[in-house]
């Protein structure tokens, strides 16, 4: 007898389950932004335009479960978090979207000015974390210090990403937390899958694209400190870089005469930045929880696009039918840098 394979979303607003009201779901899992999720409820008894609207500052929760299903018995649960409603809309049907960062918060879109000095990231992070409400999960050994840092007309979380990219670090908002972690690191860590051509679980036809015409071999920075009246420079190279290849050049300033500014790292940030989206593919399985940034699949079958892949954003979609699936946008993983 065949399995009998399903899925399942669990929605809860303002602590009251409204899951027998779901239409569909659709939660976009991002590397380095915000995640967020959108709803669609039905609404024939009229409650969620009275006493069920939901109002700015209500709270969804969300997670998917599935029931035999890659083998009987395989039943799984994965939280999705908590996401504070922005947009509802409303025709036949409740439209609802939610963000991880709290739309009450000023980190998210209130621009300020201020400064913060002798002062490491994480110390940053954690001032910027506290205020929105949030945890920080700092992951990384990586942790620059600073003599001066200006926030010039940028929001917290704006300011923040800037100076996590300056040293190779990405940021995200997810289920209360503001998490800072090494991307090199995430990508060195073992694939969860291996997608195979002519795959079952592949939902139409993957996209693949080379783009090599901004891939650099080398970068270079350089620094004028005025205090010292000196010139400093940073290089990194590529692990096996062509004999012929561009070399992406950068002046740059910061406020800063330590010796932490690491022009090095920062140069080998730079030419990750530029480089990383050289390989990419774009695919829909059929739905999985094992799918979600920060995790690897090994791509097989597709010839000069084969290798190990790094999930930059996951949509998982899932309707009142039990339909599940997910869509990937991967780029192919860095080596040595």
């Amino acid at each position: 007898m065949a399995n009998a394979r399903r899925a399942a979303a669990n929605i809860t607003l303002s602590g009251r389950n409204i899951t027998r009201y779901l239409i569909e779901m659709s939660y976009t899992d991002n590397y380095d932004k915000t995640d967020d999720i959108a709803i669609t409820l039905s609404d024939r008894e009229g409650r969620f335009l009275d006493e069920w609207f939901p109002e700015t500052g209500d709270i969804i929760t969300a997670r998917i479960e599935v029931f035999d299903w890659n083998s009987r018995g395989d039943n799984r649960t994965i939280d999705l978090g908590s996401f504070e409603i922005d947009n509802p809309r409303f025709s036949n049907t409740l439209s609802i979207g939610g963000v991880a960062v709290p739309i009450t918060s000023s980190v998210r879109s209130e621009k300020k000015n201020r400064a913060w000095a002798e002062i490491n990231l994480s110390g940053i992070a954690g001032d910027i974390a506290g205020t929105a409400g949030l945890s920080l999960v700092y992951d990384t050994d990586v942790d620059p210090f600073y003599d001066q840092a200006d926030q010039n007309d940028k929001s917290d979380l704006d300011f923040l990403e800037e100076l996590c990219k300056s040293d190779g670090l990405c940021m995200k908002v997810t289920d209360g937390q503001l998490i800072i972690y090494e991307e090199s690191k995430y990508e060195g860590k073992p694939t969860v899958a291996t997608i195979t051509k002519g795959d079952s679980n592949i939902i139409g036809v993957p996209n693949f694209n080379r783009d090599a015409k901004d891939v650099y071999k080398a970068c270079e920075i350089q620094y004028y400190c005025p205090k010292t009246d000196e010139t400093y420079v940073g290089y990194f190279e590529t692990p096996n870089a062509p004999d012929v290849g561009h070399t992406l050049k950068l002046r740059e300033n910061y406020n800063s005469e330590s010796d932490d500014i690491n022009l090095d790292r920062k140069a080998k940030a730079r030419l990750r930045e530029e480089n990383k989206y050289e390989w990419t593919c774009d695919m829909t399985l059929k739905g999985d929880i094992i799918y979600f940034t920060g995790t690897n699949i090994d791509i097989v079958g597709w010839g000069r696009f084969d290798g190990k892949y790094h999930i930059d954003t996951a949509v998982h979609s899932i309707n009142n039918s039990g339909g599940y699936t997910v869509s990937l946008s991967l780029r192919r993983c860095l080596e040595g840098y």
